[in-house]
């Protein structure tokens, strides 16, 4: 009798890990970063050329310096716009991005609109890496714009991106 129920309790704990194992890898991928444009977007800034690729904007790892350390950037821009298609449910959007110490381009100006209003506006700063966190729960579409800031020296040189995230399950410090 004592061994079936230690059977029968070793069994439970067994089922009882399983589950939780499951549930919190479950857990795990929904909270996973997604990069903004593994989303369905269409180009609402810049242009597309013969081959469906963005011009001004390249993908792919780029080091460069900024405020005279080196950095692994993701992908740059000259200037941009996106609109995609959101999946839903609490997230936010993660942009960490900066200008080369090399560059005398004027800083990015980024804009943020979640189906239609502006819920994000930032002008980076020089010589540093810049991070902006925007709350974009439970929106259908989202919008980035990404323009110089000042006509000087506008397009002449790139943003890096280090980040270009929607992060589900996450909101912005201070929301509900």
């Amino acid at each position: 009798m004592k061994r079936v129920r230690w059977l029968s309790g070793l069994f439970s704990a067994g089922m009882l890990s399983f589950t939780l194992a499951t549930v919190g890898a479950q857990v795990a991928q929904a909270q996973r970063p997604i990069f903004l444009l593994d989303l369905q977007c269409l180009v609402t800034g810049g242009y597309v050329s013969n081959w469906g690729r963005i011009m001004g904007l390249h993908i792919g790892p780029t080091d460069i310096s900024i405020g005279r350390q080196i950095y692994t950037s993701i992908m740059y821009v000259y200037s941009a716009g996106w609109t995609c298609k959101l999946p839903g449910g609490r997230a936010s959007v993660r942009i960490e991005y900066g200008v080369s110490d090399q560059s005398e381009i004027s800083p990015p100006k980024i804009e943020v609109y979640v189906d239609g209003n502006q819920v994000g506006s930032e002008v980076g700063k020089p010589g540093r890496i810049n991070t902006m966190l925007v709350d974009v729960s439970n929106g259908k579409s989202l919008s980035i714009d990404i323009s110089c800031s000042t006509e000087r020296n506008c397009n002449q040189r790139s943003y890096h991106f280090f980040k270009f995230n929607l992060e589900p399950g996450a909101s912005s410090p201070g929301s509900r």
